[in-house]
């Protein structure tokens, strides 16, 4: 088994053809030989019978006359009611166990003597002389030579039908695994992740087509992982380098002021601030990764949406409230029309995520004072989220690159800890769930970020 699970699939396919062809040459031969056996045995008898006819008719009209001498080769045998022989052209091995023969049933029946093979045919006729019994015997030698030479022949017939067979698969598999090769050259030629080459699919809708998509899927699903690696890479060396610098620049500044210790505790609460900011860029570098991978395959349902939503204004309070001249009025406004059963594609701790981004940008923009309104409506398949504050809003030509990673406004909303990648986060989470955000400046001033989530209801049935 393990030698077969070496050979090649063309050499497996080839083996294989040739085994199921040869039983089913085996099968074939030995059906048609019983066959043609069948049909030389009843026509041996048929023979017989024509041989018995014209003395069972001659015995019947005149029992007491002469018989007529068998003609042709013909072996006959008769035999009187008192039991002596009156005819008979039996070879001699025959003609000694007339006797034997006289028991016989009226089937024919197979018989060897000296050597040789008969098959045998008894009759018995009734007439006023009382009952005879007509013997007739043929040797099945030349019968059983037909036999022997048509298995010969059928044998050698069925070998060379192997033989092409086995030719023919081998080439039938060459031809049909040809695409496979075709296509394992092109994987080598494009297997560097640099490569944007796909698989030729072929026109035919077959199984290998179904192949070559699912690989180009798998292609696809890798160079995408290595252009992420390759931007989390590229975008942490980018961004951390500034962070970096001036967290060494703090330090080295503590150090000449070790004398001051005033002068060293603000260069060490600089520090800390500075690892800090280092600290959630690298956390959001990670998120986005983690994003961008597909990991979001979490679920929540309307309470528990309402319940984070509670949470994350409650967390922006607390943070709100620790400058004693921030004064910042939140608008909860939580409202389902016929949702209450619905169920976005985020986990309660994702949409808790959003949330917290898009009220820290808000806050950020306000800069002390003003106010921030949020709403949450359930309907009509799908989950809304409004976020608007009463901040300066963002420039218009910003607001088509304000959801790309690290870009930053000019002005207050420039001053997130997260290195511009805040609002990123949120329009990775949200796309992940197959929804949208737009950010606009409203009317009334300040900007007004709205997220929509599809939804669908408990039972699966859109909300």
């Amino acid at each position: 088994m393990n030698g077969l699970r070496r050979l090649s699939i063309t050499a497996r396919i080839t083996i294989g053809s040739l085994l199921i062809a040869t039983l089913f040459g085996l099968v074939a031969v030995a059906v048609v030989r019983i066959g043609v056996a069948t049909i030389l045995h009843n026509a041996t008898v048929t023979l017989l019978m024509n041989d018995i006819a014209p003395y069972v008719t001659e015995l019947e009209t005149n029992p007491a006359g002469k018989l007529d001498a068998p003609v042709g080769g013909q072996e006959i045998a008769v035999v009187a009611p008192d039991g002596q022989v009156v005819q008979s052209t039996l070879p001699r091995r025959l003609e000694a166990r007339i006797q034997h023969l006289e028991t016989f049933g009226t089937e024919a029946a197979s018989v060897s003597a000296g050597g040789q093979q008969y098959i045998v045919l008894k009759h018995n006729v009734e007439t006023s002389a009382g009952t005879y019994v007509v013997i007739a015997a043929r040797n099945t030698e030349t019968t059983d030579l037909i036999l022997d030479r048509l298995t010969v022949a059928m044998l050698v017939g069925a070998g060379i039908a192997i033989v092409v067979f086995g030719a023919a698969s081998w080439l039938l598999a060459r031809a049909a695994l040809r695409p496979v090769s075709r296509m394992r050259e092109e994987a080598e030629a494009i297997a560097d992740v640099s490569s944007t080459g796909l698989l030729a699919v072929g026109p035919a809708n077959d199984e290998l087509a179904a192949l070559a998509t699912t690989l180009n899927d798998l292609l696809r699903r890798l160079r995408a992982s290595a252009d992420r690696e390759k931007q989390m890479v590229s975008d942490a060396s980018h961004e951390l380098r500034t962070p970096l610098a001036v967290l060494r620049g703090q330090l080295e500044l503590a150090e000449l002021d070790a004398g001051d210790a005033d002068a060293l505790l603000a260069d060490i609460r600089d520090s800390h601030s500075t690892a800090v900011r280092l600290g959630q860029l690298a956390a959001n570098l990670l998120e986005l990764s983690r994003i961008d991978a597909g990991a979001t395959q979490g679920q929540a349902d309307w309470r528990e949406l309402t319940s984070e939503l509670a949470e994350a204004i409650d967390r922006a309070r607390a943070v709100s409230g620790d400058d004693a001249d921030l004064s910042i009025d939140f608008d909860y406004r939580p409202r389902s029309r016929d949702g209450g059963g619905a169920t976005v594609a985020l986990s309660r701790t994702e949409f808790g995520r959003v949330v917290d981004n898009l009220l820290s940008n808000a806050i950020t923009a306000l800069e002390g004072s003003g106010e921030i309104g949020v709403e949450l409506v359930a309907v009509a398949g799908r989950v809304t989220l409004t976020v608007q504050d009463s901040g300066p809003g963002m420039p218009e030509d910003f607001i088509p690159i304000a959801l790309t990673r690290f870009t930053r406004a000019e002005g207050p909303r420039s001053a997130l800890a997260g290195g511009g990648l805040g609002l990123a986060i949120v329009a990775a989470l949200v796309r992940s769930a197959g929804g949208s955000i737009v950010l606009a400046n409203a009317s009334a001033g300040g900007l007004l970020a709205t997220v929509v989530l599809p939804a669908t209801t408990t039972e699966g049935a859109p909300a």
